[in-house]
């Protein structure tokens, strides 16, 4: 299988870069979907050419432009109506493959330019190395201007260019001094220095055990105490730095050791950090400052470790014992030479030389007579030394070992010098293999990339043989699938069908309960009188019978008293009388029977039978309020009345989160808990009052209080006959249906539609505005009207003449426009908008006789008890959107301030329920937030499910429709 080389990176350093390549959004946005489908065919032919070639950046940008443009076309109205036939235009596997394809070209642009960056690194890195060899290299080139070997004084305080190294005193000095800002390194074993260190000055542990060859400063810094990394981090501020251990001296510092090392890593394996001066060695090391400053030590009477003195050159050179010539030879002692004119002997600078105390054996002069001659010393150059007795005999033996001495010095220097040139090889040996390792790895690692990259290439051409394979499949898919659309709708057609004959099943049923309950309900009446009647007779009968017991007994008494003799009584005092004579009563007194019979007769009250009443021809409102509703309830309750779900059926969760916003408007629920709406019913409109009895049916199932839940299908459907696009299955606009059914309503329960006349305002010295909303209430009497409804004024003002046109309209709710610009925003900032006003094009202005810009402007003239305000997130730019703000809305507001009459009847307000809505323009869902008047408490209601909620949770960025009551309203008979 060919190999497809890849080509450089030449694009961006990151993914991120290769964004804005294939960002057309805004280029593509508002185009036809058959145009945009077109382009991505070519988009997509183009990621495949670049993927071939080998540039996977260019690869990568095409195929995210084509995934780009098919979620624009998935967005488009056209892909909703017809979305078999886009899709066939796009290709059934294109999107799937380019999908793939992009996410696996993403895997290895993100690697590449990992390894990339990573190159980049380890480049400057050793540019930055190389530029600072080569400073140095530099420095060591340019002629310095020699001092005397003795000027070891500070230069302003600090130690001069030449010096390695900083006595004990110095140190101090400086540090006591507190003007140079100095980093000592204390690079003994972590133990030591936890047992004893300085405690003046910025000292830090650098353990001797982590100071490796070859380590580099990062390393270093990695594996240092805690403690001791935060004055590490700023050792590029310090003005010196002091190295220091026990007890190695700067003069004598050797390769190998653990400050040389540590220097090393200090001035050549630390980029980016470029020291004031070369780090100082400490003469003496901490055992030097013990000696000299103990008080400025943690503990001064810790002992220093006890050294070898056998392992150094010069204690060797110090056992050597060189031979007495005055001894051997019998040699006067001679003065001492100028140790700079050393022609042939051994010249050593340590104090060894000067032990030997013997003069310079020089040649035989002609001069002095073929005597030896001894240079004068510095008290005596005049030549004129007196001749020593030399023993000539001896001086063969004296010479011999003298040799025998220089040659083995020789070698010892010799084997030092070798082991030090072999530890420096060593050294170059190490670093040419570490960087032989380094480019090993580089190596290996290209050609794991090379590899993987290989495997992805094998791997797409699977999948291209696959899907070429998959291709010639495509024409017996597309007729399976276009058989499958037949018979789904062929299925659909059918069950349309049994639903219409359900639906006319169902209403030659309803039909018949009707005549059923009519004619049940007039049987009923006929009983109820046939049976008031019969209880009027059996009370006529007994009042007789009394009557006629009582007359009888009168006649008994009378009888009785007439029997006993003449008795006397007082005459009536209403009566005329001209004397106090008394009536004998042994006689009736016929006059005053007479009187009282006239009185009764005259007081009697006439009775009525108040049960029998003519009967009356049934209204179909009582036909419809008695029918049976089928609400498929499911039986239980939450924990009281007004807290029932709403069955969802079939993405009618718009319609459930309205209802439940209504059913908690507490004057309205009262109006149908309590059937005064029956009085108000209209039969003579479009809806014939069958909307008001389903959502007066519906209100009382939810505050019955015996239902979990219920299902509001006879409003479903009656809603749907009046409304087509509100009878299927698709989703709605909350606020839409809201509109309309108060519209509904308002016609069905409104009395003045009932041939009512209407009368002309009386007061003709009304404003406008007055007389409008006279003539509104008048034309309009309803319980909705009185509610929901209040009035603005709309003027609009050409912005060229100045001329006005002003009308006054009724509004039932405020639909308020939300900043473009912001993602959180408060109701008031929505207020001010609405009220600001717009400007608008194409008005004909009456003035002008032309079209004008001119400026739209609402102005709210009066509050009804019910305010209902609708967030206006949904816009169309060329294409539906929704706007995500978080509108932050109070619990309690006062509108006034809002008004052009500050004098409101209405104008504080408490919020009772939120309708929310979920999602975007594709696909959503609403919800209901609804405060119960009966508990004072917020409970959610998400279609048959119902929850209590805490207040905090009642404001969310998903609010869509508020709705607030004014606490000056009083709902009547409910006081």
């Amino acid at each position: 299988m060919p190999e497809t080389k890849l080509k450089s990176l030449h694009v961006g350093k990151s993914i991120s870069d290769l964004k804005e390549q294939y960002n057309i959004s805004e280029a593509i946005k508002g185009k036809k979907a058959k145009m945009l489908c077109l382009t991505a065919h070519r988009v997509y032919d183009e990621a495949g050419k670049h993927r071939l070639s080998g540039d996977e950046e260019m690869s990568y940008i095409f195929y995210m432009k084509y995934l780009t443009i098919v979620t624009m076309i998935q967005g488009s109205d056209e892909y909703k109506k017809d979305k078999e036939y886009v899709v066939k235009m796009l290709g059934k596997d294109n999107v799937n493959v380019a999908m793939n394809m992009a996410e696996k070209l993403s895997e290895s642009l993100e690697q590449r330019y990992k390894l990339m960056k990573e190159q980049e690194e380890i480049e400057e890195v050793q540019r930055a190395q190389e530029q600072r060899e080569a400073e140095e290299e530099l420095k060591r080139n340019q002629v310095k201007i020699e001092k005397p070997a003795d000027d070891t004084r500070l230069v302003n305080g600090m130690p001069g260019e030449n010096e390695v190294s900083i006595s004990s005193s110095q140190l101090y000095s400086l540090l006591k001094d507190n003007k140079t800002n100095i980093l000592i390194l204390d690079s003994r074993p972590a133990s030591c220095y936890a047992e004893s260190h300085m405690n003046i000055g910025n000292c830090i542990n650098v353990p001797e055990e982590i100071v490796k060859p070859g380590a580099s400063a990062a390393a270093l810094e990695k594996s240092l105490p805690s403690d001791s990394k935060s004055a590490w981090s700023k050792r590029r501020d310090a003005d010196l730095v002091v190295l220091l251990d026990w007890s190695t001296s700067g003069k004598t510092l050797q390769q190998g050791t653990n400050l040389y090392t540590l220097k090393n890593i200090l001035l050549k394996w630390d980029p980016g950090i470029i020291y004031k001066t070369d780090p100082l060695i400490l003469e003496g090391g901490y055992e030097d400052w013990l000696l000299t400053y103990p008080m400025h030590s943690t503990n001064p009477h810790v002992k220093p470790p006890i050294k070898d003195k056998h392992s150094g050159l010069d204690d060797l050179l110090d056992d050597v014992e060189y031979p007495n010539i005055l001894e051997t030879a019998n040699l006067v002692p001679l003065p001492l030479v100028d140790r700079s004119s050393k022609p042939h002997a051994i010249r050593r600078g340590s104090a060894s030389a000067d032990k030997m105390n013997i003069g310079r054996m020089i040649p035989v002069d002609s001069v002095s007579g073929g005597q030896p001659r001894v240079t004068g010393s510095s008290s005596d150059r005049t030549g004129n030394v007196a001749k020593p007795v030399v023993d000539r005999g001896s001086k063969a033996a004296v010479l011999q070992m003298y040799e025998e001495r220089s040659r083995l010095l020789s070698e010892m220097l010799n084997a030092k010098e070798n082991k030090s040139q072999e530890l420096e090889a060593v050294k170059v040996k190490a670093e040419k293999d570490w960087e032989i390792l380094r480019m090993n790895k580089e190596k290996e690692a290209d050609e794991e990339i090379v590899r993987l990259l290989q495997e992805k290439e094998e791997k797409l051409l699977r999948e291209i043989s696959q899907l070429k394979e998959r291709q010639q499949t495509e024409v017996v898919e597309k007729q399976h699938l276009k058989e499958q659309l037949e018979q789904f709708k062929k299925m659909h057609e059918e069950e349309m069908k049994k639903l219409q004959n359900q639906n006319k099943v169902a209403e030659a049923k309803d039909e018949e309960e009707r005549k059923k309950l009519v004619k049940e309900q007039e049987e009923q009446r006929e009983r109820e009188r046939k049976a008031s009647e019969e209880r009027q007779r059996v009370k006529d009968a007994a009042r007789a019978k009394k009557l006629e017991e009582e007359k009888r007994k009168e006649k008994d008494r009378e009888r009785q008293e007439h029997d006993k003799g003449t008795y006397y009584t007082q005459l009536r005092s209403d009566m005329p009388s001209s004397s106090s004579m008394k009536r004998s009563h042994s006689s009736p007194n016929i006059a005053q029977m007479m009187d009282e019979l006239d009185l009764d007769a005259k007081h009697k009250a006439p009775h009525f039978d108040r049960t029998i009443k003519p009967l009356q021809k049934p209204q179909p409102s009582d036909i419809k309020a008695a029918r049976q509703r089928n609400f498929n309830a499911v039986y239980g309750n939450m924990g009281g009345r007004g807290l029932t779900g709403l069955k969802n059926l079939g993405n009618s969760c718009y319609m459930n989160s309205i209802i439940q916003c209504i059913n908690h408007t507490t004057p309205l629920a009262f109006y149908f808990c309590e059937g005064v709406y029956r009085e108000d019913v209209n039969h003579n409109n479009s809806t014939r009052g069958e909307v008001a009895e389903e959502v007066a049916a519906v209100v009382r199932a939810l505050w019955c209080g015996q239902y979990r839940s219920i299902a509001c299908r006879d409003l479903k459907i009656v809603v749907g006959q009046h409304r087509k696009q509100f009878q299927g299955y698709e989703q709605q606009d909350s606020h839409e249906f809201f509109t309309i059914l108060m519209d509904w309503l308002h016609e069905d329960l409104s009395k003045q539609t009932r041939n009512s006349p209407l009368k002309e305002a009386s007061n003709e010295n009304m404003s406008p505005a007055d007389r409008a909303w006279e003539k509104f209430q008048r034309s309009n009497e309803s319980l909705i009207r009185t509610l929901f409804y209040g009035q603005q004024k709309s003027s609009v003002r050409c912005c060229k003449c100045g001329e006005e046109s002003v009308t006054f309209e009724a509004f039932s709710d405020l639909s308020l426009p939300i900043p473009i610009s912001s993602n959180k925003c408060s109701l008031a900032e929505c207020m001010k908008l609405y009220l600001n006003g717009e400007r608008i094009s194409g008005w004909n202005c009456p003035s002008c006789k032309e079209k004008r810009e001119a400026i739209k402007k609402f102005d709210i003239l009066k509050l009804p008890p019910i305010l209902v305000i609708h967030l206006n997130r949904f816009y169309h730019d060329g294409w539906w959107r929704k706007r995500q703000a978080y509108v932050d809305f109070p619990f309690s507001m006062d509108m006034r301030q809002y008004t052009l009459v500050p004098n409101q009847r209405y104008g504080s307000y408490n919020l009772y329920g939120v309708s929310n809505h979920y999602g975007t323009m594709e696909g959503g869902h609403y919800t209901a937030y609804c405060k119960n008047s009966t508990y004072c408490k917020w409970f959610k209601f998400d279609d048959h499910e119902v929850s209590e909620i805490s207040s905090n949770e009642v404001r969310s960025g998903a609010a869509y429709i508020l709705f607030y009551a004014s606490i000056e309203y009083k709902v009547p008979g409910n006081s």
